[in-house]
């Protein structure tokens, strides 16, 4: 059973606001949904999910890259912290470490 918590963050003091996703499938296993999340797999569902929470204009938002999506990987005691993934932007494969 999937199962999708996304809870709409409002910070008054910066003014940005996120959507907060939490995402559940018996059928996957730990690795599996964090490669899910991380390739950008679920990216869809989740705009799917919080257009119909939220409205279309939240999940064009959200598509557009104006409103972050991050997903809590499996961590929601990271909630209030500004940890998890990224999950509407593109993530470089390799990156470059100058020393």
């Amino acid at each position: 059973m999937k199962r999708f918590t996304l809870d709409f963050e409002f910070n008054e003091v910066t003014g940005s606001s996120r959507i907060l996703v939490d995402f559940h499938d018996d059928s996957m296993t730990a690795i599996e949904i964090n490669e899910a999340i991380r390739s950008g797999e679920l990216l869809e569902e989740v705009v799917q999910q919080a257009s119909q929470v939220f409205g279309e204009n939240v999940g064009q938002q959200i598509r557009d890259g104006r409103l972050t999506a991050i997903c809590l990987d499996n961590h929601p005691e990271e909630k209030g912290a500004d940890a998890g993934i990224i999950i509407n932007t593109e993530v470089s494969g390799k990156q470059e470490i100058k020393q």
